[in-house]
């Protein structure tokens, strides 16, 4: 399959300019490409087990993990942010435009 790559035709179709004296390197590095995909064509998943969500290690239980709380705009745990004034508030939300 990765033979006879034709490297300038391929450049028309994506719209790429190559330099003629770079044809040759540029067409034996496709044809590499296109051999390492034709190897992954070669590997089979038949015998291998899909895993389970109990074969996986957590390094936290989720009951164990941090509750999301929302904070008032501005309020972070790194300290005070600084404050900007926005025009376009609403209920606590930033409006955007109208689409």
């Amino acid at each position: 399959m990765a033979k006879g790559i034709d490297i300038i035709k391929l450049c028309n179709m994506t719209k790429l300019e190559i330099p003629e004296q770079n044809i040759p390197e540029i067409s034996r590095k496709v044809e590499e490409v296109l051999l390492m995909f034709d190897k992954l064509d070669e590997f089979t998943t038949e015998d291998s087990k899909v895993p389970s969500i109990e074969d996986l290690k957590f390094e936290m239980a989720f009951e164990n993990l941090r509750d999301d709380e929302p904070r008032p705009t501005g309020e972070s745990s790194e300290g005070p942010q600084p404050k900007f004034k926005l025009k376009n508030i609403k209920d606590g939300f930033i409006l955007g435009p109208r689409i």
